[in-house]
C-alpha cells in the first residue's frame, strides 16, 4: 500500500524559476521567437474549472469500472475490499451530487476530490498489479481498462494537490473566510456569502492546507488554517485522517505551528506585513516583539489614486485586494459622478434598440457595455474554445513565457472565422464603437480564458508598452499593427463569488455579468500610454468564470480616431501628470 509522506513545513525565500523553453533573438528576422515544450502546459488540471469539470466527469467513469469489478468478483476478496475502500472514499465526498454541474466550482470539493484520486489511486493500481502478478499476468478487460488510466487521463498528483491546498489559503489571505467554519464544518462563509459542502474535511487536511499556503509565504492564511486545524485535533482527541493516509503525531502538528510562528514573525518584522513575494498578520505572535513602538500603533494605511508611484508597491497590492473584496475606493465625490445610460451613438440601428452603458470611471475612461454578448454567443464561443485549452503563461519581461500561480487560468485563441459569435461580435464592436477590430489586422485574436481555483491573473498592464527598452518592440506584428490601443473584455459567464476586475490604480472594481463587455483605453488621445490603466483578475472564490480579450491595435485606428495637435507646453503638462513619462496625450471619453 503507498503512503504519503509526513507533513513537512519548509520555508523557503520565493525564487522565479527560468522556463525549459528558449528565447531567441533572431537578428536577421527582427522577431523573437520562444520554444517551449507544450505538453508542460497540460501537467496540472486545478488552473482551469472546465478541466476540473472534465476530471469529474472521467473520476466518475472510473468509480463505475470499480464498482462492477467488485460487483462481478472479476478479483480475489482481498482485492475487493481494497477496492470497495476507494469507491466508499469517493461516495463521502460526492454525497447525491453526482449529477451537480457545478460540484467542482466549490474549492473544498476539489481538494476533496483531487486528494481522493491523487492518494488513492495509487492503492487502486497496486491493488490490480498485484493480482495480475497472482493470474500470471492475465487480469479481466475491464480491468485491465482501469490499470491503463495514467496512459488515457491525467491522473491527479502532488503538484495538483499542492495547487489546490495553496489557493485555497490564497483566498482566505483575499476574502477572509472563517477559518473555524472551514475547518470544523467545510463551509466557506463571509459576511456576504455561504457555501457549504458535503465531503468532511479531516485534521490532516487542514493541516496540508495550511502547511502548503505557509510554504508559499502566505504566512498569515497559512498558520490561521493550521491554528484551527489544532483545536479541531483537541476537540477529536485525535489528528483525523482520510482514508490510505497514516495517522501523525499531535506532537508534530504543534511543532511546525512553532516553526510557522518564528518564520512569520521574522518576516513581519524585516518586511512588513505583505510585499509582492509574502503576506503575514499584522501583530506578531512573539508578544516581546509585539511591545515594539511599530506594531503597538500601526499605521493606517492610506488610499492612494491617479498616482503611478504606488505601482509595484506594497499599498497597490493591498488597494488590488480591497478592491477584490467589493470595497470601492474612491471619495463620493467621484463616484456621484458616474452614471448608466442608454446610447445610440447617432447610429440609425441603435436608435430603436440602444445599448446599456455604465460608467465605471471618467479618467480613464472605464465602461460597461450591458448584454453586449449574448447567450447563445458566450456559449459557442466556451464550446469552441474548450478544446484547445492550455495553461496561461505571463508575460513581460523576465518573466514572458513562465508558469506562475500569479495567473491562474488556461486560454486558447479565436479567430472571427472560427465561430458565428466571433464574427457577429467583432461586426457589433466595429459599427457602435467606431473601432477597427478585425483580427491579424487591426486587432489580437480573440483570446478566451477559463479560470482555475483561486484563478486570478496579478496586477499588470494590456499595452505592450513598445519603446527600445522592451523586446516586444523587435516583434513583427507589434511594429505592424502598433500598441494595444483599447481592451475590450467580455464576460462569458456569470460569477458567483469573487473574480472581479480592479483597477488599484483608479480604486474602481467591476462584478463579473454574462453578457457585458468593459472597454478602456490603454493609450491617450495622442499615443501615449495610460498607465493608470494597470488592472488584475481576483481570485475566483466560488464559480466558473470564462472571458474573451479583444486587443485593439493602434495604427489601424488611424482614420476613425486620428490623433489630435497638441503644443509642446499642452505635451509637457501630461507628462508632468505622469512620473513614468509615458503619457503624451488627453483622456479618451466614449462611448
Amino acid at each position: 500500500m503507498r503512503s504519503v509522506q509526513v507533513l513537512c513545513l519548509v520555508i523557503f525565500s520565493v525564487i522565479f524559476k527560468p522556463t525549459n523553453g528558449q528565447i531567441k533573438i533572431e537578428k536577421k528576422k527582427e522577431f523573437i521567437t520562444q520554444d517551449r515544450d507544450e505538453t508542460e502546459l497540460e501537467k496540472e488540471i486545478y488552473t482551469s474549472t472546465q478541466q476540473l469539470e472534465q476530471f469529474f466527469l472521467t473520476e466518475q467513469r472510473y468509480v463505475e469500472d470499480v464498482k462492477a469489478i467488485i460487483d462481478k468478483k472479476l478479483v480475489s476478496v482481498d482485492a475487493q475490499g481494497a477496492l470497495g475502500a476507494y469507491v466508499a472514499s469517493y461516495e463521502d465526498i460526492i454525497g447525491e451530487q453526482d449529477e451537480d454541474e457545478t460540484f467542482m466550482h466549490n474549492p473544498l470539493n476539489v481538494y476533496n476530490l483531487i486528494r481522493h484520486v491523487a492518494v488513492g489511486w495509487g492503492i487502486i493500481e497496486d491493488t490490480l498489479e498485484k493480482e495480475k502478478s497472482t493470474k500470471g499476468g492475465n487480469l479481466p478487460k475491464r480491468c485491465k481498462r482501469v490499470l491503463a488510466r495514467r496512459k488515457r487521463d491525467h491522473v491527479p498528483g502532488a503538484a495538483d494537490l499542492d495547487g489546490v491546498a495553496v489557493g485555497i489559503v490564497r483566498l482566505h489571505d483575499y476574502y477572509k473566510f472563517n477559518t473555524t467554519s472551514f475547518v470544523e464544518e467545510g463551509i466557506f462563509e463571509t459576511d456576504e456569502w455561504r457555501a457549504e459542502t458535503n465531503g468532511d474535511l479531516t485534521v490532516w487536511d487542514a493541516f496540508k492546507i495550511g502547511v502548503k499556503g505557509t510554504n508559499q509565504m502566505l504566512l498569515g492564511s497559512g498558520i490561521d488554517i493550521m491554528l484551527n486545524a489544532l483545536e479541531k485535533a483537541k476537540a477529536d482527541g485525535m489528528v483525523t485522517t482520510p482514508p490510505f493516509i497514516e495517522a501523525l503525531d499531535l506532537k508534530v502538528l504543534k511543532n511546525l505551528i512553532k516553526t510557522a510562528k518564528t518564520v512569520h514573525d521574522q518576516k513581519l518584522d524585516r518586511w512588513g506585513p505583505r510585499t509582492a513575494t509574502h503576506s503575514t498578520n499584522s501583530i506578531p505572535y512573539d508578544k516581546r516583539l509585539a511591545k515594539k513602538k511599530k506594531f503597538a500603533s500601526p499605521k493606517l494605511s492610506e488610499v492612494v489614486l491617479n498616482n503611478a508611484r504606488i505601482i509595484d508597491s506594497g499599498t497597490e497590492k493591498e488597494q488590488y485586494m480591497n478592491l477584490c473584496r467589493g470595497i470601492d475606493l474612491r471619495p463620493e465625490d467621484v463616484k456621484s459622478k458616474l452614471y448608466c445610460k442608454y446610447e445610440h451613438r447617432n447610429k440609425p440601428y441603435y436608435m430603436y434598440g440602444p445599448r446599456k452603458i455604465e460608467i465605471v470611471s471618467l479618467k480613464p475612461y472605464i465602461a460597461v457595455l450591458h448584454e453586449f454578448i449574448t447567450p447563445s454567443e458566450s456559449e459557442e464561443i466556451i464550446s469552441k474554445s474548450t478544446p484547445k485549452l492550455k495553461r496561461s503563461q505571463m508575460v513581460g519581461q523576465r518573466l514572458n513565457g513562465t508558469l506562475d500561480d500569479r495567473r491562474v487560468s488556461e486560454q486558447t485563441w479565436l479567430t472571427e472565422k472560427d465561430a458565428n459569435a466571433t464574427m457577429r461580435l467583432t461586426h457589433r464592436i466595429d459599427t457602435f464603437l467606431d473601432l477597427e477590430s478585425g483580427s491579424t489586422n487591426h486587432s489580437e485574436l480573440y483570446q478566451v480564458a477559463n479560470y482555475g481555483l483561486a484563478g486570478q491573473y496579478d496586477v499588470h498592464y494590456d499595452q505592450v508598452l513598445m519603446d527600445k527598452r522592451h523586446m516586444q518592440n523587435r516583434e513583427v506584428f507589434n511594429m505592424f499593427a502598433g500598441d494595444r490601443m483599447a481592451s475590450l473584455m467580455g464576460y462569458l459567464s456569470d460569477v458567483a463569488a469573487g473574480g472581479h476586475t480592479v483597477f488599484p490604480l483608479v480604486g474602481a472594481y467591476i462584478k463579473p455579468i454574462k453578457g457585458a463587455m468593459v472597454i478602456w483605453w490603454n493609450m491617450d488621445q495622442a499615443g501615449g500610454h495610460d498607465v493608470l490603466t494597470r488592472h488584475g483578475g481576483c481570485p475566483v472564490m466560488i464559480g466558473s468564470k470564462w472571458i474573451t480579450n479583444k486587443w485593439v491595435r493602434a495604427h489601424s485606428q488611424m482614420f476613425k480616431r486620428p490623433c489630435p495637435k497638441y503644443t509642446g507646453r499642452q505635451i509637457r503638462e501630461f507628462r508632468n501628470i505622469d512620473p513614468m513619462n509615458k503619457q503624451r496625450g488627453g483622456f479618451f471619453s466614449d462611448p
